[in-house]
């Protein structure tokens, strides 16, 4: 039977959307149908404990050959169950496999679901013979299927077994590992990092690691320059110039393409050499000498790490609940050496200091993707910033107490490549200042002069009372391709919640606030490519943030000046106490085809509130409908 454009290169991109029950009814149209979507069918296999819709044994064993990514979660009757050799497998999950009841004797109840049924049985058995059990039967799973490529290991507390880790090392084409909630037993430390040591992605999220530094990998293992020469010659730089895309998220790894395999192998040694030569070589060899994207959270290690890790390219690195190393620290800055693909750094510890930040930023070559929020980012590391990466950052997030306004005024008309910024807050007086002291003796009683020490930031009533003209200090922000943008904007000089009645000195300081509002809304308008707009105030109140925030209003304020922000989708005014009433919201709504989610208050008397919120329900309601 053949159908109009029936032909087998539409069918297999047709088969990409449909899921397991679809893909199950397309199999019985015709032969042709059935050869075609069968390998999508069971391209992905799942054994659910809990599931009574379990493909049975046989299933699995007669298309073995087809299964790419096998997903076990819970107990089956047997750990020899699922241990079927599938000669394309290259993604492997093991999820949640252990559930335990403790009792006075310190054992535990290991529960097996039955494959197609939910009655279970259980039995006692010791904690060490159950855990030796089930990763002897997991390695030899391993063992058994050599195209392995990426495993997930998820809520694995009791997998302890060197025989397991040795596997995992041993496995030919194994390139990345995600550790999520396991526990790494003191015995299998050592087979644990050879197994690290092998892969090109690894995540190590919440694990639990024996405490002492006899249990990181040996911090005095270090590159050594004969061997940073050797990566920067021959056939492999050339393979290094143009490293593989990393994977969006680690879910997305059964998707992506294999992972260079050889491409990050150093030369063989000539073979002259003596074998004292080669041992020494192998001594100082890096031990992470293939890793390119490590993400850590809950390690305390993680510069012991990267110190081997020549090639590394992102590096993702929340410490949890383990102890800040300081001294680890100390030791190992000394032996970091330049990471010339390092381009991704995400970093998010209270501890690290204005100085650890810039010796990174030092070291790293065209930073595109950095995330530093919360740490002591400071004018050293600033200074870094401006100088090595402003022509290449992508995204920069730098919600950090020292960062000033003047520091993001200079970031935003100098990184023409961001797409993603944050901070804190922004003044208006960055961008513009009324009545700003003027030269004297100069021809032109406008120029302004750069010299008086009120030319920085003296917002005092005085100042405002001056030429009476309003000077543009701040240059043209010329990140026009930004698509996420969040900073809370305070306008109005320091001194606009001083209680003075004089009508003098509220008429200079509102007009200081309009000139502000008003250019700042400028820029804001010529970010056409804006998807996300948070003017976000954290602290609600001064005097942690002196100043107003913009006003959204239509009267009285320049809602209208954003106009040509047709992409936006999100728009975020969180405690910036707006006075927004149905006019602004109809406005939003026609004039931001793209808008959905509208965050904040939208006026501070909760009745009106109320109302808009309504309005704005109602109408988010229809607009998901109708996108359905």
């Amino acid at each position: 039977m053949m159908f109009a454009f029936d032909i087998p290169e539409i069918r297999d991109h047709l088969a990409q959307f449909l899921d397991t029950r679809q893909l199950g009814s397309a199999l019985l149209v015709c032969k042709e149908w059935h050869a075609t979507f069968l390998p999508f069918l069971y391209r992905s296999a799942s054994v659910i404990a809990t599931s009574e819709k379990n493909p049975d044994l046989a299933t699995i064993e007669k298309y073995a050959h087809l299964i790419q990514a096998l997903r076990i979660s819970g107990f089956t009757d047997s750990l020899d169950y699922y241990a079927v050799p599938c000669r394309n497998l290259h993604t492997l999950t093991l999820d949640g496999n252990w559930t335990m009841s403790y009792n006075g004797n310190t054992s535990f109840r290991r529960g097996f679901g039955s494959m197609n049924s939910s009655v279970s049985s259980s039995c006692q058995i010791s904690k060490e013979a159950v855990a030796a059990e089930f990763s002897s039967t997991v390695a030899d799973l391993i063992l058994r299927n050599p195209g392995l490529v990426h495993i997930l290991l998820l809520d694995q507390p009791c997998i302890s077994s060197t025989k397991f880790w040795k596997a995992l090392a041993a496995s030919p084409k194994l390139s990345s590992m995600q550790l999520t909630s396991c526990t790494i037993h003191p015995n299998d430390v050592s087979a644990f990092w050879e197994a690290c040591s092998k892969t090109e992605t690894l995540h190590l999220l919440r694990l639990e690691l024996p405490d002492g530094e006899a249990f990181y990998p040996p911090i005095k293992r270090t590159l050594s320059d004969q061997d940073w020469l050797l990566h920067s010659t021959g056939e492999l730089r050339s393979k290094l110039l143009a490293p593989p895309s990393p994977p969006s998220t680690i879910s997305t790894l059964m998707e992506s393409s294999l992972s260079l395999n050889e491409s990050s192998t150093p030369p063989k040694a000539a073979s002259g050499n003596s074998n004292i030569n080669n041992k020494d070589r192998d001594k100082d060899k890096a031990l992470f000498s293939r890793l390119q994207i490590l993400q850590m959270n809950g390690i305390s290690d993680g510069f012991r790490i990267i110190a081997q890790a020549p090639l590394l390219r992102s590096w993702q690195w929340a410490l949890g609940t383990k102890p800040f190393p300081s001294q680890d620290i100390e030791l190992a800055f000394p032996r970091l050496k330049p990471f010339p693909f390092l381009r991704d750094l995400d970093i998010q510890l209270q501890d690290l200091t204005d100085t650890h930040i810039e010796d990174l930023l030092d070291r790293m070559t065209d930073a595109r993707d950095v995330n530093l929020n919360w740490t002591d980012f400071g004018p050293k590391s600033f200074q870094v910033l401006m100088i090595r990466h402003t022509m290449t950052l992508r995204s920069l997030s730098l919600i950090c107490v020292q960062v000033q306004s003047k520091q993001i005024q200079m970031l935003l008309t100098s990184c023409p490549g961001l797409e993603l910024f944050s901070a804190n807050v922004l003044f208006g007086t960055e961008l513009v200042r009324y009545g700003a002291p003027t030269k004297e003796g100069s021809k032109d009683s406008n120029e302004v002069d750069f010299t008086s020490p009120d030319y920085e930031y003296d917002m005092s009533v005085s100042a405002f009372m001056g030429s009476g003209t309003g000077i543009l200090l701040g240059d043209d922000w010329v990140c026009l391709g930004l698509k996420s943008l969040a900073l809370n904007f305070a306008l109005g000089g320091k001194n606009i919640h001083l209680k003075d009645t004089s009508p003098e000195s509220q008429a200079a300081m509102q007009k200081q606030y309009d000139l502000e509002q008003e250019h700042t809304f400028r820029q804001l308008a010529r970010l056409t490519q804006l998807e996300k707009l948070l003017m976000i105030n954290a602290t609600g109140e001064p005097p942690f943030v002196q100043g107003v925030n913009l006003n959204l209003r239509t009267k009285g304020g320049r809602l209208e000046d954003l106009a040509p922000l047709t992409r936006l989708e999100t728009v975020n005014f969180a405690g910036t106490k707006q006075l927004l009433d149905e006019e602004e919201l109809d406005w939003m709504w026609e004039n931001w085809p793209r808008l959905f989610f509208i965050l904040g208050v939208f006026n501070k008397d909760p009745g009106v509130n109320q109302r808009v919120v309504a309005a704005y329900q109602e109408r988010q309601r229809k607009k998901w409908y109708s996108e359905q």
